[in-house]
Parts: structure tokens; C-alpha cells; sequence
């Protein structure tokens, strides 16, 4: 058994400040005694280095960093990072967001929470956006123990894994978009189960909105939106339910991306993927099915 109960986990690429504000709020809180912190370098062109160092070095925390020559992107350097981990759980958190200052217990309430229910593998928390000015994950799921909701899958921006059902390379490790279907599916076809706790809340301060999709320069986001999940899902579920998945994916297209341009550029990033990123086990019938139950058609 790990040495490590928690691993907080950080990937990051030129936002060094906002790295140290991260970080910062993270020792602020009250953090399991065996914790260590990884961080991992995207290839920044910034004072990334310095200020890990500066904030870290004498944090009482053992910690590891690494810069690394080429950016990996999102998926390809958090399977990075979470192959450095050598906690139980692994936390892990954008480098432009930071934990809500009034809960200083965040981290030993969700270590308490995993510890306690062995049929959860992940858990996500709440994030507030700055930019949207609203909550980012939403508690749909069943309320299946006081404040603690599933979930379809775990957002990429805070969450906690259970690092000894994931053993390496968890993520899809894809540049940016939609890393997490892959391994919160994997979870709940092994009968298990994935997690919110809306109640233990993270603040993202994205310094640009990338989500704003009525402007041009954030065309790319707004076509990997629905490309990437397509994509991801036509390689892992079952071929039975292709036609559906299909039929989802053109009538989203055609409510959302008005331009037949961007139409085409998201079906010629959908078969980048699937030949990028080829995935061979798929799930089974009845995983999706029950997660239709769930969570209803939003799984196509």
C-alpha cells in the first residue's frame, strides 16, 4: 500500500501565477498528514519552474515537479501526472482554479467520503466558473446519500480518483476536450460508480472565456464540444447503439454549429480521433442501458 494517503495533481502550461494561486489555496486547507503534491509542466515558456519551487520548497509537503520538452496536452499530461501519484487518492485540479477558502476541510472530507464508500471510484466537486458566472456541475443524478449525488462522469477541472482501480494512463490522451468519458465509463462498467458532492466547491478564474461560443475565436472549442464525445463514444459503446449515438450527434450539430464550414471540421475531427485514439474494449450493453436509466438520452 501507498506510503501517500492524498496526491494533489496539477498539470500546467505558462500560468504561473495562477499555478501559485492555486497551490496556495490548496495549503491553506487542512490536508491529510501523508499528502504530496506533483506537478507536471507542459513545456511553459514562463517562470513556472521558479514559482512551483518558491511556493513548494518549504511547504512541509514532499512534492514532485517535472518540466516537460513537449506540450502532452490536457489528457497526455494528466496521465502523465497521475503515473507520478503515489497516493491512494489523486486529486486532481486546474492550474487556473482554486479551493473554496471558507472549506478548509475539502480535502479530508473527500478522502472521508471515499474512504467510507468503497463503490466509489471518482468524485467530482462543484465549480464555480467566473466566467459563466454560475455553477459548472450540475447535481443531476440520484441523491444517494445526504449531498451525495451520481454522476455520468467526473469533471476534468476538480476531481478525486481512486488511483488503485486505475492502476496507469486512466485519461483519453487526447490534447484537450472530453479525456474523462474513457475512464468514468470504465468505472461504471465495472459496477461501480461515479460521484458529485456539490457541497465541496472549487472556484475556476479562467483569464479568458473560452466558452463564449458567439465569438469566432472560439470555434475550435465549440466543434470539439461535439465532435469529441461522439467520437470517444463510437469507439466505446456497443455497435447496437451507433444509429442512436448518430442521430444525437447530426441533431446536435444542426441545432448548435450553424456554419456547414464548421459542420465539416467537426466530422473531420471526429475520425481524427477515432484514429488517433483508437479504443478496443468496449463497454457493455447493459452499462449503457442502465445509464440511460440514470441519466436518460444525454448519455448519446
Amino acid at each position: 500500500m501507498s506510503n501517500f494517503v492524498l496526491s494533489i495533481c496539477v498539470i500546467t502550461m505558462n500560468r504561473a501565477l495562477q499555478l501559485q494561486e492555486a497551490l496556495l489555496s490548496c495549503l491553506a486547507c487542512k490536508l491529510p498528514e501523508k499528502t504530496e503534491f506533483v506537478i507536471v509542466d507542459n513545456a511553459s515558456t514562463d517562470n513556472t519552474e521558479q514559482i512551483v519551487h518558491e511556493t513548494l520548497n518549504d511547504c512541509g509537503y514532499p512534492f514532485y515537479y517535472e518540466k516537460l520538452a513537449e506540450n502532452k496536452g490536457v489528457g497526455g499530461g494528466r496521465n502523465y501526472a497521475f503515473n507520478k501519484c503515489s497516493g491512494q487518492y489523486v486529486y486532481v485540479l486546474d492550474d487556473d482554479a482554486v479551493i473554496d477558502e471558507k472549506n478548509p476541510e475539502f480535502f479530508n472530507q473527500a478522502v472521508d467520503i471515499l474512504e467510507k464508500h468503497p463503490e466509489v471510484v471518482t468524485l467530482t466537486t462543484q465549480i464555480y466558473d467566473t466566467a459563466w458566472k454560475k455553477n459548472r456541475v450540475s447535481a443531476d443524478g440520484r441523491e444517494i446519500y445526504p449531498y451525495i449525488y451520481l454522476k455520468e462522469m467526473f469533471c476534468g477541472g476538480s476531481h478525486f480518483l481512486k488511483k488503485s482501480f486505475f492502476g496507469s494512463d486512466p485519461y483519453l490522451g487526447n490534447r484537450y476536450g472530453y479525456e474523462e468519458i474513457i475512464p468514468s465509463m470504465r468505472v461504471a462498467d465495472a459496477g461501480y460508480i461515479n460521484i458529485c458532492v456539490p457541497d465541496l466547491l472549487v472556484i475556476h478564474k479562467p483569464a479568458v472565456d473560452k466558452w463564449d461560443y458567439t465569438k469566432n475565436e472560439n470555434e475550435e472549442i465549440l466543434i470539439m464540444a461535439f465532435a469529441n464525445p461522439y467520437a470517444i463514444k463510437k469507439m466505446l459503446y456497443p455497435k447496437v447503439f451507433m444509429p442512436i449515438l448518430f442521430l444525437c450527434y447530426t441533431l446536435r450539430k444542426a441545432k448548435y454549429i450553424k456554419s456547414k464550414e464548421c459542420r465539416k471540421k467537426a466530422d473531420a475531427l471526429c475520425k481524427e480521433i477515432t484514429k488517433e485514439y483508437p479504443i478496443e474494449q468496449k463497454i457493455k450493453f447493459m452499462t449503457v442501458m442502465k445509464q440511460v436509466k440514470e441519466f436518460g438520452i444525454s448519455v448519446f
